[in-house]
């Protein structure tokens, strides 16, 4: 139960990595992007936090645990009217949040194809500079993942797509512990310290997110091994014409 918490938790945490995608686009990325990362990371913490801990202490221990609309329990106290802020509030961060996860689906595989680990037609570009294709494809697949679990529920169909998203995250998470722990194990020892935790917590978050996740992530990564060979393919031929 405490692995399951982890990978839920973890969820909550997504997105960081997700600021040096734009680096292209961004005036002065070297100072810009670390800043952006670091005082968004900050922020968003101290608002979960906070937040969390507001409705800890405004909903009785009983309630909470069985109420499917905690940050509306606790918004009681302030009126009739604090259920409706609340609900307001979180359409803004929906809105937000799916404004945020669109632009990524178009810069990621943008970015693979620009850096010749995807097909180049992903770059391809509309009048507005926007990568359609990459969009559209992405926005697809999402739909088609979406309806293909529409037996599950609503919730069943939240949970698992929540799940194998931090999964997803969690593979290149555990791979970049795993190098930066190699990196400096003999160099520096407490950074090797601080990614043997991370690997640790990786794998933990991983194994929590059930057996079913992991065979549908590893279906994932063995349906993308094909496009990346022949990616690297490719990138041989080009490089020995251009030699």
């Amino acid at each position: 139960m405490l692995s399951v918490t982890v990978t839920l938790t973890m969820y909550a945490l997504l997105g960081m990595e997700c600021g040096v995608t734009p680096a292209g686009n961004i005036k002065d990325p070297t100072r810009t992007i670390p800043r952006a990362v670091v005082i968004g990371t900050i922020t968003v913490a101290a608002i979960y936090i906070a937040s969390t801990a507001a409705v800890m202490l405004l909903v009785p221990a009983d309630v909470l645990a069985t109420s499917t609309s905690p940050f509306a329990d606790a918004a009681r106290g302030l009126g009739d009217w604090g259920p409706l802020v609340i609900t307001i509030g979180a359409l803004v961060s929906v809105c937000g949040s799916l404004n945020g996860n669109i632009f990524i689906t178009g810069q990621l595989p943008m970015a693979a194809a620009l850096d010749g680990l995807a097909p180049k037609f992903l770059a391809r570009l509309n009048k507005g500079d926007a990568p359609w294709i990459s969009l559209v494809l992405g926005s697809v697949l999402a739909s088609v993942v979406l309806l293909a679990n529409y037996s599950r529920g609503l919730v069943g169909a939240f949970t698992f797509l929540l799940t194998m998203t931090t999964l997803a995250i969690l593979a290149p998470y555990l791979i970049c512990a795993l190098a930066e722990l190699k990196h400096s194990w003999k160099s520096a020892r407490r950074w090797a310290v601080v990614a043997l935790f991370a690997n640790l917590y990786s794998l933990f978050a991983i194994i929590g997110s059930g057996l079913e996740a992991m065979i549908w992530g590893g279906v994932l990564v063995i349906v993308g091994l094909p496009i990346h060979a022949l990616m690297q393919r490719v990138r041989a031929k080009s490089a020995a014409a251009m030699a």
